[in-house]
């Protein structure tokens, strides 16, 4: 495993977030076991560790199973606004 520094470390991290971005714009093509899938295997690949890199997952897991949707796509850009500058 290469080592990384803080600045690759947190470029690798804005990197996932957008990747969730992105998957969370297919939610109406794609099903929510494959952007789940696509956004761990993503996670994997990028060999990120810490206890918080499935954190992407647990706020797309969270729209997933929100009963009231626009509550929860609201949550998902909170977190998302506080995590990556969106252009």
């Amino acid at each position: 495993m290469p080592k990384y520094t803080t600045q690759d470390r947190s470029y690798h991290r804005e990197l996932i977030w957008e990747n969730a971005i992105k998957l969370f714009e297919k939610r109406n093509i794609m099903t929510q076991k494959s952007i789940l899938r696509s956004q761990r295997a993503f996670i994997n690949y990028m060999e990120l560790n810490g206890k918080n890199r499935y954190k992407t997952i647990d706020i797309l897991n969270n729209y997933f199973k929100s009963k009231d949707k626009g509550l929860g796509e609201q949550i998902f850009w909170n977190t998302v606004l506080k995590k990556v500058k969106i252009e």
